[in-house]
């Protein structure tokens, strides 16, 4: 993008210059201007930039002209040209000497050679460069569009672009997975990427900022650049450039570095846009078939199995149902402030991202799955081929659900697993799974995994529930007992259980409430009061543990408000 001394040093016009110091550093040392400065130089000289000077204000004065060649080298300038008559005839040893301490380019030119052809010519040469650099991006920006149109591979474009701009190349989509590498991709920038992205989504989730669409990765052979993808506020995918030297950029390498990767990341955005469209039509395909296999809705075997072929999925393989029903998904969403697009445009893109998540794990599995989000729920039919099944969904939850914590922290998840699975189960496994997430959601609260098989009580007490002579009885014995319990603000509920649990030991029982024996005796008593049940009559003490299970279980006490601890 810019030229360097080696090329100012080789045009025609200075063919009679003579390199005085810091001829090896002419290869790296990079021209961005030309001016002519006499003294003083103050702030007149920019980095990067050639200075020409006559030596008039140092003119037999050594000393002067020191001062004025320090300047010019700590101004960061890419070299000196003095030209060598009548005010300057011969460069002093002690500025040789200055100039080879800072390996310092200092070039001796010719009187008869006048500064307005030098500087013609290397403006010239500056500008030629960057019409070069102009045409590189046009005719990168249209190969790449044809590769992207006409299908071509991210392979073949992380290569083409790789051997444009000689760098290394990787791209990968939103969620890290690498879909193009050119070949010269080093292996330990790989790893260093893959733990910065990590880092990078541990922190911040998928929908991180996109103010910031630069960011530099060190590692072992020097710096790379990772570039954010993004089309309609949204993430597409990464684009990693590797070889750099030391960071930062300067202001005019970022804006030549950003005019020509940016014709890179649109090309590559609009291949995840084409793919991503091509996934939707075949994601509500097989969103309507896995929804109809769960309501047993398709009509015949046949149908199902054709339908399943042209879908690609096995169905002739032992499932089980796992339900997942997102929470806080408002909430999730507001906690991103930077994002510009809607709820409801978020949300499906959230959507799409855990059906791939959870297809994704179920192949690191070596597991097949069928997927859809209906109703706000998730449902996953997961492929079981392990004498341990329950053990084995739950292992597939759970790395499940750290990689949708990683991908977006604040959102809870509470999980349901079937009891039936097996062979052509679909809808009986679907209703136990939400069955079993909807139990455990009520017992245990958010983020919890429950299994269908160990719901057995709750829904024996949710069929009880349903008995209005019961409800009648659990009322009476229980209204006293809680208005007790908000008026003296003594659980007596919570003592009856923890007796009852100890098998009627009371010693046992005062220690684990932390209670004097006597202080236990008198709740005890207080109880069999209130209730009109002894606690020494077997039938009395099932109903008293009737009624309080039934009441932690939904039992309506409009009568308070008051819930045991």
């Amino acid at each position: 993008m810019t030229i360097t001394m080696n090329q100012v040093q080789s045009l025609d016009i200075l063919n009679s210059a003579v390199i005085r110091t810091g001829e090896l550093e002419l290869e790296t040392t990079p021209v961005k201007w030309v001016s002519v400065i006499e003294t003083p130089v103050e702030t007149f000289v920019r980095k990067n930039e050639l200075v020409l000077t006559s030596g008039v204000g140092c003119a037999d004065n050594e000393k002067l002209f020191y001062d004025f060649v320090k300047e010019i080298i700590d101004s960061g300038a890419s070299g000196l040209a003095v030209a060598i008559g009548p005010f300057i005839k011969t460069i002093p040893h002690s500025i040789i000497q200055l100039a080879e301490k800072h390996q310092f380019i200092l070039i001796e030119l010719d009187w008869s050679i006048r500064f307005s052809d030098i500087l013609e010519n290397v403006l010239g040469l500056i500008h030629d460069q960057k019409h070069q650099h102009l045409e590189k991006i046009e005719q990168l920006r249209k190969s790449l569009l044809e590769f992207i149109l006409s299908g071509k591979s991210l392979n073949i474009v992380a290569d083409h672009v790789a051997s444009s701009i000689h760098s290394q190349v990787l791209i990968a989509d939103k969620r890290g997975v690498i879909r193009g590498k050119s070949q010269s991709f080093s292996d330990h920038l790989v790893e260093s990427w893959a733990d910065f992205l990590h880092t990078q989504l541990q922190e911040d989730g998928i929908y991180h900022s996109l103010d910031q669409t630069f960011d530099w990765i060190e590692y072992n052979e020097g710096y790379a650049l990772q570039l954010t993808i993004h089309s309609t506020g949204n993430i597409q995918g990464y684009i990693v450039v590797g070889g750099f030297g030391a960071e930062p950029f300067s202001e005019e390498e970022h804006n030549e570095w950003v005019m020509l990767l940016e014709h890179v990341t649109t090309a590559v955005a609009i291949h995840f846009l084409h793919e991503q469209a091509a996934k939707e039509a075949e994601w509500r395909l097989r969103d309507d078939f896995v929804w109809e296999l769960s309501r047993d809705a398709i009509p015949s075997i046949e149908l199902m199995k054709s339908r399943a072929k042209s879908l690609n999925y096995h169905i002739n393989l032992p499932y089980i149902c796992i339900v997942a029903k997102p929470e806080q998904v408002q909430e999730s969403f507001h906690a991103m402030t930077h994002l510009s697009i809607t709820f409801d445009h978020w949300l499906h893109e959230w959507i799409r991202h855990m059906e791939e998540e959870a297809e994704s794990i179920a192949k690191s599995m070596a597991l097949k799955s069928m997927v859809t989000y209906q109703n706000e729920e998730l449902i996953i039919f997961l492929e079981v081929n392990h004498p341990q099944v329950i053990e084995q969904a739950k292992t597939y939850i759970n790395k499940l659900q750290s990689r949708f914590h990683f991908l977006n922290p604040s959102l809870s998840i509470t999980w349901g697993i079937a009891k039936q699975y097996g062979y052509s189960c679909f809808a009986i496994s679907y209703q136990e799974a939400k069955k079993a997430r909807e139990i455990g959601r009520k017992r245990n609260g958010r983020n919890t995994i429950s299994v269908y098989a160990d719901t057995k009580v709750d829904r024996v007490m949710e069929s009880l529930l349903k008995n209005d002579e019961l409800i009648d009885i659990a009322k009476n014995i229980l209204d006293s007992l809680l208005r007790y319990a908000n008026e003296r603000q003594i659980d007596l509920l919570y003592t009856f259980k923890t007796y009852h649990q100890n098998h009627g030991n009371v010693s046992q029982t005062a220690r684990e409430l932390n209670l004097h024996r006597q202080s236990l005796l008198y709740r005890l008593r207080k109880i069999e009061s209130l209730t009109n049940c002894s606690l020494d009559h077997p039938d009395d003490v099932f109903l008293l543990d009737l009624s309080i299970r039934l009441w932690l279980h939904g039992l309506d006490m409009k009568e308070t408000e008051y819930r045991t601890s």
